[in-house]
């Protein structure tokens, strides 16, 4: 499998501080790739937002190099990864929580990330917040999580349409996070079939906002996926998007034969 990775970051329109993180990490286990890939929104009402988003993206990032590499030597499940993810995920979050009490200061972070392991042919997807998970391919663009939000609930529940919570204030109220005080979360997983092909985006909803469907499907297509992310991040500058905006992507192309 040849993979493709790209990403762009950018505080946006009007702040000043970009309290987005992201990671993209590569390693090659044997002739097979493991590809981690993970967006964090810090949460813009909060005092600290930055510093929960940046430390969740070392913990993914130390995870990875350290207990995916354990987990494919002891030819561990995709089940006991999940499930490996799932404690450092929590500890992380209590952590957060820990500095909150100790400082003062409230941190808190959406989360979304994919690793995908070329063994299993398949990747794993942990999810808190309104980040998201897209997959693109020639057919269609699939949103593979759910956003954890007031305004996602109530559309779900039929109160409002999608076409009213575009306008809704409460764009920005989210039902779940990683830090922010919180006690007892839990995170949405998948496991799936990888489609050879296909284009896996993360995006912060900074960067989805202000973005209709075929130009985030434009990415499939593009020669060039990081100059095609540039393009849509400032596309959405000119759109005054106010939020921070992030993307990573990966996609999984068929090894050219020599």
């Amino acid at each position: 499998m040849d993979i493709i990775t790209a990403y762009c970051t950018d505080a946006g329109a009007i702040k000043r501080i970009n309290q987005d993180s992201l990671c993209i990490r590569h390693a090659v286990f044997g002739s097979e790739n493991v590809v981690l890939s993970a967006v964090c929104d810090g949460l813009g009402g909060l005092s600290d937002g930055e510093t929960a988003s940046s430390f969740v993206i070392s913990r993914l990032s130390e995870w990875f190099e350290n207990s995916v590499c354990k987990h494919l030597k002891n030819g561990s499940s995709m089940l006991a990864i999940r499930k490996d993810l799932d404690l450092m995920l929590h500890e992380t979050s209590e952590i957060i929580n820990l500095y909150s009490d100790k400082t003062g200061r409230l941190s808190g972070t959406t989360m979304t990330c994919m690793l995908y392991i070329e063994h299993f042919g398949k990747f794993l997807c942990a999810h808190i917040g309104d980040t998201r998970l897209y997959k693109i391919t020639d057919e269609k663009t699939e949103i593979l999580t759910t956003d954890h939000s007031v305004l996602s609930d109530e559309i779900r529940k039929g109160i409002i349409s999608a076409e009213e919570a575009s306008s809704d204030e409460r764009q920005n109220q989210l039902t779940k996070c990683m830090g922010a005080g919180l006690k007892n979360i839990s995170f949405d997983y998948r496991i799936d079939s990888a489609e050879t092909g296909a284009v896996y985006m993360i995006c912060s909803d900074g960067f989805r906002k202000k973005l209709k469907n075929d130009e985030i499907s434009s990415l499939y297509s593009s020669a060039s996926a990081e100059a095609r992310l540039r393009e849509l991040t400032d596309l959405c500058i000119r759109r005054n998007e106010t939020d921070n905006i992030s993307a990573v992507l990966v996609k999984l192309n068929e090894k050219a034969e020599s």
